[in-house]
């Protein structure tokens, strides 16, 4: 399909409440749905908050205990959302490894309204995430009705667009971006920066839904927005909904919904990279290149012992 509505939520956890961080979730559903949204993104970690205890044992830490399954009662209750409303609903959550219950994952589930329920696992975990969680080692791309969509998570994606390019390359035209930036780490410029440069390089609308408000002994800077380029420019990104980090108004929890033209993602308004370039008989993109590139290094003996 070439048009869809998509929303974003600007979401204040209640840290280590399951419970009304839940409520909260399906009112935002519900609202979406009045709106027509047909996807709607909740941030990292939006069903526990996101912050880890330094001090607290593993095994006692907030986001194993509170950990869940796609078959436990978030993802049940959100499968009947998604069903009800024809909505695909994405959100962050700690998730419990079906066969080896004590491996927990930095997740985002993708609930789909076909009955599908399927997770992506965060790759790279910044600063002290791996305390609690296990890393992920599958990008993710789903099938929908209106296409294939990528999905990573913060650190992921700002930092590693091979996501990005490898989800571009398997033909999606929406990226999700659930994230969880606070006032401790956080550098408004350069991650809106490379959210619009990922947009523009790639020619493929994002979605970030980020946390906000204080939560537990962080405060979490909001600035969820769906950026992505106009017809016949690729000058600078176009906010569709939402704000900017740093903006004002862009801290307040809310959902915002824009109405996507994805086919605009199709079009090629810069160097065609992901498409047959006749100048040169084959796309600008070259996996194939980039794969023997990444196997020398990865086998390589200087690069192996920086890294131990």
């Amino acid at each position: 399909m070439k048009y869809m509505k998509v929303s974003v939520v600007n979401f204040h956890p209640v840290w280590g409440d399951k419970q009304r961080n839940r409520d909260k979730m399906i009112s935002f559903v519900q609202k979406a749905a009045e709106e027509g949204s047909k996807l709607i993104l909740f941030p990292e970690t939006a069903l526990t908050g996101y912050e880890n205890e330094p001090d607290v044992s593993k095994k006692d830490k907030m986001q194993i205990r509170l950990a869940e399954t796609l078959n436990d009662e978030t993802a049940l209750l959100m499968a009947q959302l998604s069903s009800r409303f024809h909505m695909y609903i994405v959100y962050g959550f700690p998730e419990r490894d079906s066969v080896y219950p004590d491996i927990v994952y930095n997740a985002a589930a993708v609930i789909c309204p076909d009955g599908r329920k399927m997770s992506y696992h965060k790759i790279h975990l910044p600063a002290d995430e791996s305390d609690w969680a296990a890393a992920g080692d599958e990008p993710m791309v789903f099938d929908t009705e209106y296409g294939k969509i990528g999905l990573s998570i913060c650190y992921d994606t700002y930092s590693f667009p091979e996501l990005i390019r490898y989800a571009k390359a398997k033909g999606a035209r929406l990226f999700l971006n659930p994230t969880a930036c606070n006032d401790d780490v956080f550098h408004a410029v350069p991650l809106q920066m490379q959210l619009e440069e990922h947009s523009l390089t790639n020619s493929i609308f994002i979605a970030s839904a980020n946390l906000c408000g204080d939560c537990h002994s962080q405060h979490f800077v909001g600035g969820s927005s769906i950026i992505g380029m106009k017809r016949n420019t690729i000058k600078e990104a176009a906010y569709y909904a939402g704000f900017p980090f740093g903006f004002a108004g862009s801290c307040k929890e809310d959902v915002y919904t824009a109405d996507l033209d994805l086919s605009i993602a199709d079009e090629v308004y810069g160097t065609p990279m992901y498409i047959h370039n006749p100048q040169v008989g084959h796309p600008d993109f070259r996996p194939e290149i980039y794969a023997k590139m990444y196997a020398a290094l990865s086998a390589d003996s200087e690069w192996r012992a920086k890294c131990s």
